[in-house]
């Protein structure tokens, strides 16, 4: 596996034969009427479009080409209207045994685990609010299971940060955003704006899947990460004595709403500064990660990425030089 050309490097006319993990799989029909095999394969670097057009070439068990399955194909590359692909020979669906290097498939943070997780520390550390201090460390540190979680979880699925270490790059993104936010408006609770960003997307942890592809738990499905985290955040809090009953209520307030709107997934909107300050924040990076991605993604000619459908839109390559 570790032999197989990966798929940034591909251009048009390469010969590939390997291992690659199908984010999308569906069987089609063609305005033809030929049924054919559409895929979205990815390995640690990229992923790439992928077409089989002849359904007698699959090998082995048809149904077991899906979603999130791990497949080895055979192909080359071609450029359908600027757009890198495999037109593919055969493929099947791969044993386990033959799986074995997990990393080969996954993207991961550009960042370094030890770095992030110093950077999460230097967060905790700075805290003045002794309550939410040890609220903090309680989750974040001494727990070392969440800890380990949360430096390799991913953010989401398919909307940003969809990498190993995703969700403490975002984590830290945010936190760092709302420092600056914090120094502008002085009349901002810091510690608690801080802490909730801290803790925001811990749910996440236990709601996406992350061992053999990206996905959902069953907990992630019924439950959903928010009622996940509140349900740990308040077991915490009730482990530190004399918590501070409306400094709970705030910070609770924060986790709930930071989607910003009840068709979101928050149960409340936004109602304190904080709050408001949080969920944009988290809105924003989200969005500006999505965006880069989509244009890093993209090897085809032009000036505009292909529609992405998280963010509704096109987006124009074409960079302006920065003055600094």
């Amino acid at each position: 596996m570790s032999d197989q050309p990966k798929i940034k490097s591909l251009k048009e006319g390469n010969a590939f034969v390997g291992f690659l993990l199908a984010q999308e799989a569906a069987f089609k029909t063609s305005s033809k009427g030929t049924d054919y095999l559409d895929l979205t394969l990815s390995d640690s670097t990229g992923k790439i479009k992928a077409f089989l057009w002849d359904l007698k070439a699959i090998e082995g068990d048809m149904d077991a080409i899906q979603t999130d399955a791990f497949v080895k194909v055979k192909g080359s590359v071609t450029v359908y209207s600027g757009r890198t692909q495999l037109r593919l020979d055969k493929i099947r669906a791969a044993m386990d045994s033959e799986v074995t290097d997990l990393s080969a498939f996954f993207p991961t943070s550009a960042r370094s685990t030890d770095e992030m997780l110093a950077e999460l520390d230097a967060f905790i550390n700075s805290l003045k609010d002794p309550w939410l201090k040890a609220l903090a460390k309680a989750v974040l540190q001494d727990d070392l299971e969440t800890r380990e979680a949360v430096a390799k979880a991913p953010a989401a699925k398919m909307l940003h940060h969809v990498y190993i270490g995703g969700l403490l790059q975002h984590t830290l993104s945010v936190a760092a955003m709302a420092e600056r936010a914090c120094d502008h408006y002085r009349n901002l609770n810091r510690d608690l704006v801080i802490t909730a960003i801290l803790l925001h997307d811990i749910g996440k942890i236990a709601e996406l899947s992350y061992e053999r592809s990206f996905g959902y738990t069953d907990e992630g499905n019924l439950l959903g990460h928010i009622t996940i985290e509140i349900q740990w955040i308040q077991s915490a809090i009730s482990g530190i004595a004399n918590f501070p009953e409306e400094l709970r209520r705030q910070l609770l307030h924060i986790l709930l709403s930071h989607h910003g709107k009840l068709e979101f997934g928050s149960p409340v909107l936004p109602k304190t500064p904080e709050a408001i300050l949080v969920h944009y924040l988290d809105d924003l990076d989200g969005k500006l990660e999505a965006v880069f991605s989509s244009m890093n993604d993209d090897a085809g000619i032009g000036n505009w990425t292909p529609f992405n459908k998280s963010l509704e839109r096109l987006i124009y390559k074409t960079r302006w030089p920065s003055s600094s």
